[in-house]
């Protein structure tokens, strides 16, 4: 994978991604979410599924969002990339992407921008891609979608290359072929040469390895790290897989009932955790539960949109939890320095991460 890698470094895809990337510096925002809600029109009234969400993501970083099945995740990068539509549904707050904002943008310049500047990774790759056509005519299509200038055939050839980029053998051949004639992991590199095609800033990844086997998703994973180290690519990462985060995140959002609880850098979430549910979390991994001598499981379910708990949401679930402070009023996001965290008890609990 590597020698691969290395091989094909000095192509002249590589050499127009970084150039078309120069003009944000490592470091500078390319994606700033603020205030983001979604509320759904459910039969028990409009639910809030996602609650004042704030993030940052620089180019060249990756931010993970953590959390269980019902947390908001993949709804919050549903809404960034514009795909939540309809009377149902309703989007609102800030989302910028390389400082234009999205959310309110007419349909048609979001669709300009979605697969150009930003791309997505989505879960199950094989359900993803079209079987009636090839591999190579579903890359190339985004590319001529994106490039109106672009031929037919230069459409095909970066098809070739992109396939080429990420690690697929013999690709002039390969890109003739139906996504049923790949494995679960070559899809996967297919959805990521789809997503890269058109040298976007900015990829979100929702939960892109969950399906593969061990080898293949470190192959994935080492493959993904490459391509944003040559590309400048800002990856918004999403997965309930903490040992993916620690190998992959440089930051981390944790997501509880629509709202993040905790965030930080990885270290700082893994060693010095804030808050309980982060705790609990860190207590569920493979690692901690080989150290237990019972395992351990978060006691009781994340409760519906439309039943959210008073105060802090996670409180009927915390053995930390206090009547008269946890369940009552709004509890903020806050703390010192870049560790923030939503917890009326973070400066009085001592909370613990993982060991060495």
């Amino acid at each position: 994978m590597a020698e691969h890698m290395k091989e094909t470094g000095d192509t002249a895809l590589l050499d127009a991604a970084k150039d078309a990337a120069e003009h944000l510096g490592l470091g500078e925002t390319v994606l700033e979410v603020r205030d983001l809600c979604v509320d759904f029109n459910t039969p028990h009234g409009w639910s809030r599924v996602v609650d004042n969400v704030n993030l940052n993501l620089n180019r060249g970083e990756t931010l993970g969002l953590v959390g269980e099945s019902g947390s908001g995740k993949t709804v919050t990068s549903l809404a960034v990339m514009g795909l939540l539509t309809g009377p149902r549904v309703k989007v609102t707050g800030s989302v910028k992407l390389a400082g234009q904002e999205l959310i309110g943008l007419p349909a048609r310049e979001v669709n300009r921008l979605r697969g150009k500047s930003i791309g997505m990774i989505f879960q199950e790759p094989r359900r993803c891609l079209n079987p009636a056509f090839t591999v190579g005519d579903q890359i190339a299509e985004v590319v001529r979608r994106h490039r109106t200038d672009t031929t037919r055939k230069d459409a095909w050839a970066r098809a070739v290359e992109m396939l080429d980029l990420v690690g697929i053998s013999e690709p002039d051949k390969r890109a003739h072929d139906y996504p049923h004639q790949f494995s679960g992991g070559m899809c996967q590199r297919v959805m990521l040469a789809m997503a890269l095609a058109c040298e976007p800033v900015v990829l979100i990844a929702d939960e892109p390895t969950t399906a593969l086997d061990v080898t293949v998703q470190a192959q994935v994973l080492a493959l993904l790290t490459e391509l944003q180290d040559r590309m400048g690519l800002g990856v918004l990462f999403i997965t309930h897989d903490l040992g993916v985060v620690a190998e992959t995140c440089d930051r981390v959002a944790v997501l509880y009932g629509g709202q993040v609880m905790e965030m930080t850098d990885a270290e700082g979430l893994f060693y010095d955790p804030q808050h309980p549910y982060t705790e609990g979390l860190l207590a569920s991994t493979p690692d901690a539960q080989v150290r237990a001598e019972r395992l351990y499981a978060i006691a009781g379910t994340v409760p519906p949109p439309w039943s959210w708990p008073s105060g802090c949401r996670f409180h009927p679930r915390c053995t930390y939890s206090q009547a008269g402070r946890c369940d009552q009023g709004v509890v903020a996001l806050g703390g010192p320095g870049d560790h923030l965290v939503r917890c009326v008890r973070a400066d009085e609990l001592r909370l613990e991460g993982i060991k060495e």
